[in-house]
């Protein structure tokens, strides 16, 4: 009886609550001492407090009470703290001491979930959609959208740690009318990461052998580059696609580069790097995360004497600018492009 008038109190959304209320937690088998005795208990106990002016029945139970959610809530609190020392720590559970029982309930597969995730991959390095981080999550698709994933994630203080991009934007590129009015059957596209290289480059697009020049803008390409086919009309199955990535040559834009050669299988450009190589570094970029496997699998593409400037470049915190090529240097390099 008591454990019952308990849950009736952590449901509670009111700061008091009627004695009227409390005997709805009595069952046919209960007596009116037993439920009486149960409420004097919780009273001595503090868990509610009678308001005086509302009077007493004939039991002489008061006719309403106080809830003292502090002293209701005190296990709940528990339960989350002892919770909050095991998760990982860019989980956030102290929101859920002001929730319900109801709600932390609820949501505790759901956390569960989420820390076994983060716990084994750690938290992600790249962006993507909601529903690609959704099923890494969840295995489904929808559940950030669609199923309260956000609100949980944001009670945490967890969605924007997890790199969630809105809906992604429609794919930026510029079309070869040749190329693409063509009967080939692999149609080639250049990636650039930034707006400057982009423009340097859409004068020449018509005079080499790629259907499109597409603009990165970071790592928003990530979400958009899944819409190439459709956007283009190019959605046969015997219609296949070549993807080339230039970017910046520090550790973002290898990152970037490495997580679309992982999803879509992106080939590297890589005599626009070879080129940059052949000229002075900047400085600058002290601050940026080294993901160790893409800085190895970007290497491989390159021989010895080039690798190791690459090494020295970065053990001096030096990194390469799309821009370092100048326009009729991004010209000549594409135009020889097969």
């Amino acid at each position: 009886m008591k454990k019952r008038i308990i849950s009736i109190l952590e449901l509670a959304k009111k700061s008091t609550i009627t004695l009227s209320e409390l005997e709805r937690v009595a069952n046919p088998l209960d007596t009116y001492d037993d439920f009486a005795a149960a409420v004097q208990a919780l009273l001595d106990e503090g868990f509610i407090k009678a308001v005086k002016s509302h009077g007493t029945n004939w039991k002489n139970l008061p006719n309403s009470f106080r809830i003292q959610k502090g002293k209701v809530m005190q296990p709940l609190i528990g339960e989350i703290q002892e919770m909050q020392f095991k998760v990982h720590p860019a989980i956030d559970l102290r929101p859920y001491f002001s929730s319900s029982k109801k709600r932390w309930m609820e949501d505790k597969p759901w956390i569960v979930m989420i820390d076994q995730y983060i716990q084994k991959n750690g938290l992600p390095t790249n962006y993507t959609n909601s529903s690609e981080r959704s099923y890494e999550l969840m295995k489904d698709e929808k559940w950030i959208d669609e199923k309260g994933g956000k609100a949980i994630l944001e009670k945490i203080n967890l969605f924007d740690k997890l790199k969630i991009m809105k809906t992604p934007d429609p794919l930026m590129f510029a079309i070869n009318p040749t190329q693409l009015l063509s009967n080939q059957r692999v149609h080639k596209h250049l990636i650039v990461e930034n707006k400057a290289t982009y423009s340097g480059l859409l004068d020449s697009l018509s005079t080499t052998n790629f259907t499109t020049l597409i603009y990165g803008s970071g790592w928003k390409i990530a979400s958009s580059l899944n819409q190439l086919s459709n956007q283009l009309g190019l959605t046969k199955k015997e219609e296949q696609h070549e993807v080339y990535y230039f970017g910046d040559l520090d550790y973002e834009g290898i990152s970037i580069y490495f997580h679309l050669y992982e999803k879509y299988n992106v080939k590297l450009a890589q005599c626009f790097y070879e080129a940059l190589l052949r000229k002075a570094f900047y400085k600058g970029k002290e601050n940026q995360t080294r993901n160790d496997v893409a800085f190895q699998h970007f290497l491989h593409y390159f021989g010895k004497d080039d690798q190791e400037i690459i090494a020295a470049l970065f053990e001096e915190n030096g990194y390469y600018p799309q821009e370092a090529l100048t326009k009729e240097e991004l010209h000549t390099i594409w135009r020889t492009m097969l």
